[in-house]
Order: structure tokens, then C-alpha cells, then sequence
């Protein structure tokens, strides 16, 4: 529908008609913007002021077409504006109505069911009705409308930053990397890769790799002559996303990382795609399926693939330290900090969920999310839990980058080193078999 208003719009154009528009007519039946002031004439000094001046009433207010037009629909900015993407609006968002933020000076509140947030109707002190005075969000300071302390609609009382790259491996998040904990993660991980590819490009070297700066079997020096075939992706799909060696060596190692690297690499996926939805198919169904936290086949996997994670970090850390561990030269023994800090990630995320469920109240759909709604219950009536959300949010995140500040430098590097050491081991192997 909106490609063909669009292409009727520019055939419009393309027939010389654009200065009926600009005098604000609309292409068959309906009102001039002149005749609409004649009627409601408070309101042409509003329009007149605004960022929809050039716009045509009827464009909006569609009903108003028709004669008898007194009870008229609310506008759905949606007709012309498609919805902010996840940098701008999380997903957090994605049942907040644009009124409830560009209404200058509105008051916002929850429906009557309790889903959606949205406009009151009521105005702060001093504001006027200017209802076509819409706020941009880019100069709009009105996030703490909702998020104040003491809201009643399940807002954090501190205005979070946007999950940056250092969430996307977990979450629907976004390429930013404006929030502090986000840059001082990336430096020192970025300054820990330079010292590790230091390392790794500074000869040939052999050994077992398993702390910061140890010797890896890999030689650098000297890369195979093979072309690559389809031998050697055959290879690269066996030994990176399967670890194939592993499972021959242990296949009770094997299901460990199974738990942990699987459910990753599918959140991964699936927030990444969203993201690609979100800007580029904002106002699809799909899309706002993949962004609602509470849509019941996400709230499911997300949970599902969460508790995977967890099992896994369990079982890497309590399983008995007197098994004899199979090992892959080039892959490092698992340590246990690494491990630990992630199951407590894990954990505060699940906790984060439960807030966020008591917080707005049990939306339809939350209860899919089982783990996290189990937890809900459990804060269920807990005074001040839109103050205690974003501290937990916060050290939720902090711990996320020290985690990936800490990869280079300690065994959890080989998620980096692995791939490379694999794909070259299973070049060598495709130039003997060829």
C-alpha cells in the first residue's frame, strides 16, 4: 500500500500537478487546508507553525474526508513515519505509542489493559494543546517522562543507554559504542588483540596456547599453496562450528562448549537479523514480532538457549577436576574464571527479565519466558523495582565488558586464536589431500 501511494505520489509530480499539493489540495474528494480553517480555526496557527505546515489536513486525517467527520479516529503517525530502529528505540520500546514521547508536554500513562504505553491526554504544568507541535526525538530531553522514579507504567527510573556491539552476541542490540563502559572495553580488548597478534605473527611457534602471550602450535610464516575448494569449507564447517576434532578426543567436552557455543551463535543470529530488520523493514510484522521481548516464540528460545548457556558454564565448572581432560594441542584446558563470569551474566540476565515482568506488569506473551517469569514471581510486590532495574542492568553490563576486555588475555582467547589455527590446519590438510 504505501509503495503505491508512493508511486502515485510521484506520478503526480512527474504531471505537473505539485502546486495543487502545495496549496493544499488532494488529488480527488476532500478539503483544501483553507477551507479546514474555516472551521477549525484554533487550529491553523498550530499547523501553520509546524513541522507539518506543507502538510495536507486530509493527508493525516483521513476521515475527515467524509462530511460528517465530528468523531474522527486518532492519527496514526504510522501512515507517513516508519518507526525508529533500535538505536533509537530499543526493543524495550516497542509497545510505546509515538505519542507517549512526541506529544509536547504530554503526560504518558499505560492503556486500559495495561500494554501499551501511551499519551494521557493530560499535559504538564504550563503546556498548552498544540497538538500538531509534535517534539523530535533528537531534541526532545523527554525521556524522563517516563523514566522517573515512582512511574507507574514499568519505565527504569534511570534512562539506559542503548545495548552497543558488546550485547549482540546475546541480544537484539546495536553497533553503537557511545556508552563508557562500551569504549573502555573495546580499548583494552583491542589493545590485548594488537599484543596477542604480536605474538601470533612473531615467528614460527609451537606449544600448547593457553594464557595470554604462550606459544601456539600454528606456524605463520608459511601458509599452504592450496587453493580453496570445496574440501576445504567442507573442512572449515567440521572443525570451526563443530569442533569435529574435539568430539573425537571427548565428546563430554564437546557438549559442554555444544551448551554454550550453539545457543550463542543462534541469539547472535537472531539479533542480527532483527537489528538488519529493524532498519531497513521497520513498520513489518516480523519485525516487531523479533523485537517484542514478550512475543511468545522469542520469549521461548530466548529463555531456552539462556538456560543452555548456563547449564553448560555449570557443568564446565564443577565437573571433577580429576577427569582425565583430552585435549587439542592448539586448544587451551578451560579455565574456571572466565566460565564463572559468565554464568553470573547469564544469571543477572535472567534476573533482569524478572524485573522487567513485575515492573510492567505481566504483559501477554511474558509468561513463554518460564525461567525469567518464575523469577518475576519472585519480586512480585518488591517496592522499588524500577530503582533496582538499572543498577542490575548496569552491572549486568559492566561485567559484559570486563568479559570481553579480558578475552585476549586470558584462556577464553582461543575463540579468537581457534578459528584461525583450524582454518589454517584445515588448509594444510585440503593441500595433502589434494
Amino acid at each position: 500500500m504505501k509503495l503505491l501511494i508512493v508511486g502515485v505520489t510521484v506520478l503526480v509530480h512527474v504531471a505537473g500537478f505539485p502546486s495543487a499539493i502545495a496549496a493544499g489540495t488532494i488529488a480527488g474528494e476532500g478539503y483544501t487546508n483553507a477551507q479546514c480553517a474555516e472551521c477549525h480555526e484554533e487550529m491553523a496557527d498550530d499547523h501553520g507553525a509546524s513541522g507539518h505546515k506543507d502538510t495536507p489536513c486530509l493527508e493525516c486525517h483521513i476521515q475527515a474526508a467524509e462530511e460528517d467527520h465530528e468523531a474522527v479516529a486518532p492519527v496514526d503517525c504510522g501512515q507517513c513515519h516508519a518507526p525508529h530502529d533500535e538505536k533509537i528505540a530499543h526493543d524495550a520500546h516497542i509497545r510505546v505509542s509515538c505519542k507517549a514521547c512526541h506529544v509536547n508536554g504530554g503526560v504518558p500513562a499505560t492503556d486500559t489493559e495495561g500494554q501499551t504505553v501511551t499519551w494521557s491526554g493530560a499535559f504538564q504544568p504550563g503546556m498548552a494543546w498544540l497538538p500538531h507541535q509534535a517534539v523530535k526525538s533528537e531534541t526532545d530531553p523527554g525521556c524522563a517522562s517516563c523514566h522517573f522514579t515512582g512511574n507507574t507504567f514499568g519505565a527504569s527510573s534511570m534512562i539506559l543507554p542503548a545495548k552497543s556491539i558488546l550485547c549482540m552476541p546475546c541480544h537484539v542490540a546495536t553497533f553503537s559504542m557511545g556508552d563508557k563502559t562500551t569504549i573502555i572495553s573495546l580499548i583494552l580488548f583491542l589493545a590485548g588483540i594488537l599484543s596477542l597478534g604480536a605474538v601470533w605473527f612473531s615467528g614460527s611457534i609451537s606449544g600448547a596456547a593457553s594464557r595470554f602471550g604462550e606459544a601456539s602450535e600454528v606456524t605463520t610464516r608459511s601458509a599452504p599453496r592450496a587453493p580453496f575448494s570445496h574440501n576445504f569449507f567442507t573442512l572449515i564447517i567440521a572443525e570451526v562450528f563443530f569442533l569435529r576434532r574435539l568430539f573425537r578426543l571427548s565428546p563430554v567436552r564437546w557438549v559442554i562448549h555444544a551448551l554454550i557455543f550453539f545457543p550463542f551463535l543462534f541469539r547472535f543470529a537472531f539479533g542480527l537479523t532483527a537489528l538488519v530488520l529493524s532498519i531497513y523493514l521497520p513498520d513489518a510484522s516480523t519485525t516487531r514480532a523479533m523485537l517484542d521481548k514478550n512475543f511468545a516464540p522469542r520469549a521461548f528460545l530466548f529463555d531456552v538457549t539462556g538456560l543452555m548457556i548456563l547449564a553448560g558454564a555449570a557443568a564446565a565448572i564443577f565437573r571433577s577436576r580429576n577427569e582425565q581432560i583430552a585435549t587439542i594441542p592448539f586448544l587451551p584446558e578451560p579455565g574456571r574464571g572466565m566460565t564463572v563470569l559468565l554464568g553470573l551474566i547469564v544469571l543477572l540476565g535472567f534476573v533482569l527479565e524478572g524485573l522487567r515482568m513485575a515492573m510492567t506488569g505481566w504483559p501477554d506473551g511474558a509468561e513463554w519466558a518460564f525461567f525469567g517469569y518464575g523469577v518475576s514471581l519472585m519480586v512480585k510486590g518488591m517496592v522499588g523495582l524500577t530503582d533496582i532495574y538499572g543498577y542490575v542492568w548496569y552491572t549486568h553490563a559492566i561485567m559484559v565488558g570486563a568479559s570481553v576486555a579480558l578475552i585476549p588475555f586470558t584462556r577464553m582467547s582461543h575463540i579468537i586464536t581457534a578459528p584461525i589455527a583450524l582454518i589454517l590446519n584445515a588448509r594444510s590438510e585440503n593441500k595433502v589431500v589434494s
